[in-house]
Parts: structure tokens; sequence; C-alpha cells
């Protein structure tokens, strides 16, 4: 009798084995690809922290290179990094926890809370926020035409806000484009603080992290606190390794400290729905709109798109060094996480792969090949250059610029040891391959009073003479 049940037993274990066979091959395989993507990464440089969710069940968890460079301390699974503006989508939940709960309305105009924000020809409202459709002017790209671009300062959450509330102008009509601007965010944290009566952190630690069982996430609202198990950041130079530290305290738009592990918790609430009623879930994954009608294709702190042919809901982070990605693929119930340690580490990259060894390549899609013109520069006489010369401030961003003629164009002196040079590219414009684009204007006797200058973000800062 008891040969016969032990017999019984090992023919049911033999059987369960095999049957799952191929799925642990399959598995052995697909970690196997994974592997392949980081084989570059070493313990003689900094590196990444990789997390694969499949189907509800962690397939992929590992580390690569090291955390700190000066004490050979590797990165691990448990590592904390900074995870850039995927912070966002945290900042955004937050909010939409006061909608779920009538404190706030998506259309609310944003000046209901911030009254210290100029009054425009068109209110702004929390859904433009969110979906970076408002027109606000990006604030690190205004500090950048100040001379002090991000991580050369050690910025604070009230500059972030003050340079915002000095702009006159937007970049354009709230809700007629879509420009990804970090001032929207900051915004949006200006709001979740005044509405709950609590600091961010504070808010997203009892409503966000503690339920979800995300132990090692916080905020980095004081850089120079000590955050045990956080990796350093490093960018490379002339084939050395540096630090490069976010060295400031904003935070909303960017500035979490997390590990891939709690990133995973994360993403299951995009299918559990633990936080938020099933019209807040919807919500959080739904693009805004334009006014033309066409999609901005931004959500709540998410970027909706596709991958081969599946649905992604997705962002990428990137603050001084550090560099992150996390997605969700809901056909596939694949979720991936990375973070990094390394400036020059490509996320969105790293993490398509891997999503692709999972969603297999699209059949015979085509190559799109982007040519680029390149104009060059027109010659202007070095009599008519003498035009723009003299001194221009700007209050919107409180700065001076001295303008001088330089070779076949012109210079400006931005501060001690900041100049940079103009090339004339049409009547009465000008660009700089780093600092903008500049556009001079003329009073009626054709006298030049000031100009306005572009840059990625932020556009038609104004300047005017400043007149002797």
């Amino acid at each position: 009798m008891k040969k016969r049940i032990l017999l019984k037993l090992l023919i049911s274990l033999t059987l369960l084995i095999s049957a799952n066979l191929p799925l642990l091959s399959q598995s052995d395989s697909l970690c196997d690809k994974i592997d392949r993507i980081f084989a570059p990464y070493h313990n003689e440089m900094p590196g990444v922290a990789v997390a694969v969710s499949f189907n509800g069940k962690v397939l992929y968890n590992k580390a690569f290179g090291l955390s700190n460079l000066e004490l050979t301390v590797p990165n691990t699974t448990q590592t904390i990094f900074e995870c850039g503006s995927v912070s966002k989508q945290f900042t955004a939940a937050a909010v939409m926890l006061l909608i779920q709960e009538g404190k706030i309305s998506l259309d609310d105009d944003v000046r209901k809370y911030i009254p210290e924000l100029p009054v425009y020809d068109q209110i702004i409202t929390i859904r433009h926020l969110l979906s970076h459709t408002s027109g606000l002017k990006d604030w690190g790209a205004l500090y950048s035409l100040t001379g002090w671009p991000r991580t050369t300062r050690a910025y604070t959450q009230s500059l972030s806000a003050d340079i915002v509330f000095r702009q006159k102008s937007l970049n354009f009509t709230p809700g007629s484009r879509y420009s990804y601007s970090n001032s929207n965010y900051v915004m949006l944290v200006q709001i979740a603080e005044r509405v709950s009566g609590m600091s961010l952190a504070d808010f997203t630690s009892e409503r966000i992290f503690k339920p979800l069982g995300m132990s090692k996430t916080q905020w980095r609202d004081d850089y120079n606190e000590i955050v045990p198990g956080r990796s350093v950041a490093y960018t490379l130079k002339n084939g050395m390794f540096f630090q490069d530290m976010p060295f400031e305290n904003v935070y909303g738009p960017g500035g979490l400290l997390t590990t891939t592990e709690d990133l995973l918790k994360w993403n299951r609430e995009l299918e559990s729905g633990v936080l938020f009623t099933d019209s807040i879930a919807k919500l959080r994954i739904t693009p805004g709109n334009l006014t033309d009608g066409s999609s901005s294709g931004y959500a709540a702190g998410l970027i909706i798109g596709d991958l081969n042919g599946y649905k992604e809901i997705s962002h990428s982070g990137s603050t001084a060094g550090y560099r992150a990605w996390l997605a969700w693929y809901p056909e596939k119930r694949l979720s991936v996480a990375i973070l990094s340690n390394y400036a020059l580490f490509s996320p969105v990259s790293a993490g398509r792969d891997i999503a692709s060894v999972f969603l297999g390549t699209p059949q015979g899609s085509e190559k799109i090949i982007q040519t680029v013109q390149n104009t060059k520069p027109m010659l202007v006489e070095v009599k008519s250059l003498k035009d723009y010369t003299g001194k221009y401030y700007s209050c919107d961003i409180d700065v001076i610029y001295e303008i001088d003629v330089f070779e076949n164009g012109l210079r400006i002196y931005r501060m001690a040891g900041d100049t940079f040079k103009l090339k004339a590219v049409d009547v009465d414009e000008f660009l700089s391959s780093n600092n903008g684009r500049y556009r001079f204007k003329r009073d009626k006797r054709g006298r030049v009073t000031g100009f306005t200058v572009s840059v990625s973000r932020a556009e038609n800062v104004p300047f005017e003479r400043v007149v002797k």
C-alpha cells in the first residue's frame, strides 16, 4: 500500500516538474537576453539596477556596476537612486487623490490656489498643468539663461516657484500646445500642499508609500540629508569618472529617491487600483486633449504611447547623473523598472530593449531617418553689428547681458568668466549654439531697443536696452 502511494507521488512530482520545464527554460532564456543588454557594466564603473515583473511575478531583479566608486561599493537590488522625472507621476497621484476627495477639480483655475501666478489672457487649469499644456516656461531653462543652469548652484523650492511667478508671458495659449515644462509640476506641488495642509513628503508617505509598502521611497527635499544605501551619481569626462550629483532642494517635478523594487510595487497600482476609484484610475492614464481636439500624449505624470503594437504607459527620468525608466505594458502585464547612477546610460533604449524581449519586435518596420538641414550663418556688415551693442536687462529673470561686436558676430557677457558668441542667421536674428535664438526689436526710428531669447522650454524671454 505504502509503495503504491509513494509511486503515485513520484509520478505526480515527475509530471509536475515536466509540465514546468518549458516555463522554467523560457524564463531562463528571457533572463539571459536581459543579461546581455547589461553585459557592458562591470565593477569598475557606475551602473544600473533592473527589475522586471511579468504576469504578476518578479522575473528579473539584478544590479550592475558600482554605487560608490571611491569606496568600491557595488550597486545592489536594494540600492536607492534618484529617479528624475519618473517622480512626476507621484506628484500627479497626490493631486488625483485630492480630486478623488472632491477638494479640487481638474478644471479649476490654478490662481484659485496660487494667486501669486500672474493673470494671463486665458486661465491655466489643473488639467493644463498635469498634461504640460499650460504654456508655463520651464523654471530650469529660465535659470540657465542667467548663467546658472541646474546643478551649478543650490536651488530651492521657493526659488523654482519665484521665477515662474515673474513671467509676464507664456510660451503659448493654455491648451493649444504640448510643451514639457517642470514648472507645471512645481505648481502642482504648491496646490497639493496648500489644499492638503501637509508637505508633499508627508502626504505621499501617508497616502501612497506606506499603503503600498514602498518602504525605501522618499523625496529629496534636503540634498544634505544622509540617506543610507543611496548611490552616488557620476558622469564621464575625458575618459575619467566625476561625481554628478543634484545639489538642489526642488521636488515634485523630480527629486524622488527610490528602488526598483518599490517602483514595481507602485506599477502594480495601475493594475490593482488599491488607491484610486475606477474613474480616477482611468483619468490617470488618459492624455489631455489640445484645443484642436488632438491628444497631448501626456496624462497624469505618465506618457501614453505604444511599443511594438502594445500600449506603453511610461516615463523616463534624468537629474544630474541619475537616469531612470519605468514602464507598464497592460496587455502583457509587464513592468520594467530601471535606475542608474551613470549619466551616459540610456534608460529609454535599455527599457524598450527589455520590453521587446517579451513583446517581440514589429515585422517589416521601416527605419525612419531624420535629416537636419544646417543653415549657414549669414554675414552681417560690421557697421550694422554696432547697432546691437550695449547693456540689456530682463526683469523676468533678473539678469543683465552686455553685448559687443566680436569677429563677424556678437559676443555676450553675462557674468565674470561667462561669455558666448552669437552669429547672424537673419535680419535682427542671431543664434548661439548653446544659449538660444535672439530676435532683436527696433523702434520707429530703427534703433534697437531690446530682444527676446528663446531656448528649449522657454520662449521669448524679454530683455530691454539699458538707457544710460
